[in-house]
């Protein structure tokens, strides 16, 4: 198999790409997409917590892409015809499914781009996360929790650990007599007399979710300034792995190697590219 140089493009150079966010992930994301495509991007302010949030306030519908993707079309719906680049995030936060006993944070990007005709989203699931939580009846209790969440640079969220009142919660705890306050508030309201603490996962109140953000950011722009070598469009990537098995005699498949499937995301066009740096053209059945 002969080796395909990848082609960049410079699609976005100069163009706004638009942000739909309300917790300042531009902070996370502007410099990759500066950095590799040379494209500018400005936030627009939409309640995304009305497809749900992280404090219990609201579930969300859907996945997180299907939720990224809302909140591209939020701010389209929003700016109108003239806008041509939509971003959004979407994080989801529990026990690690390979690792035991690990927390994992599960990101997407999720790329709407009018100009060209395409939607793309990219995932990333890593174990670099805070994310805890926990009943504490004593401050002795929550300052041990703390200090474990990496507080204060990691804000907190507390309320009553039981309580008839939804409405009792502190959000972005992230200083000491804030959190003495509010530990006071929930105990004081709660049935009995402990407090529930929790890392606040919002981007803002949590510079480790905000690198996960970046890291992917940082692909995504890589993929985004990849053209496809049949159609020119934008965001040529890898869209499958495939493991490379050796039959033998048929008593047994031996799996000897792998490769890569990249493909087109918008006419299709997909290549075997093997993992030994060569490339092969691929029908989308083999």
């Amino acid at each position: 198999m002969e080796t395909r140089p990848v082609t960049l493009c410079r699609a976005y150079e100069g163009s706004c790409i638009v942000l739909s966010t309300k917790h300042a992930k531009s902070g996370a994301l502007s410099a990759p997409f500066w950095n590799t495509l040379k494209a500018s991007m400005i936030e627009c302010p939409v309640d995304t917590d009305l497809l749900g949030s992280f404090s219990s306030t609201g579930s969300r519908a859907g996945n997180a892409i299907e939720c990224a993707r809302r909140k591209c079309q939020m701010s389209l719906r929003r700016l109108g015809e003239k806008v041509k680049f939509a971003l959004a995030s979407e994080g989801s936060f529990g026990p690690h499914p390979f690792l035991p006993g690990r927390a994992s944070d599960f990101e997407v990007l999720y790329f709407i781009d009018r100009k060209h005709g395409f939607q793309l989203h990219l995932s990333c699931l890593s174990a670099k996360t805070n994310f805890a939580m926990k009943a504490v009846g004593s401050m002795e209790e929550l300052r041990e929790f703390a200090a474990k969440a990496l507080f204060p640079t990691h804000g907190l969220i507390l309320r009553p650990n039981r309580s008839v009142d939804p409405t009792l919660v502190f959000k972005g705890v992230d200083s000491e007599g804030a959190l003495e306050s509010a530990f006071r508030e929930c105990v004081k309201h709660s049935a009995d007399r402990k407090a529930w603490v929790e890392t606040d996962m919002r981007a803002m109140f949590n510079p480790t979710r905000m690198e996960v953000i970046a890291e992917l950011g940082g692909r995504l722009a890589e993929r985004l300034a990849a053209l496809c070598p049949k159609c020119r469009t934008p965001g040529w990537g890898r869209v499958e792995m495939l493991p490379e098995m050796d039959y033998g005699d048929c008593a047994g498949a031996v799996e000897t190697g792998g490769a890569e499937v990249h493909g087109c995301v918008k006419c299709g066009h997909e290549e075997r590219m093997g993992w030994g740096g060569g490339v092969e053209r691929r029908a989308r059945i083999w």
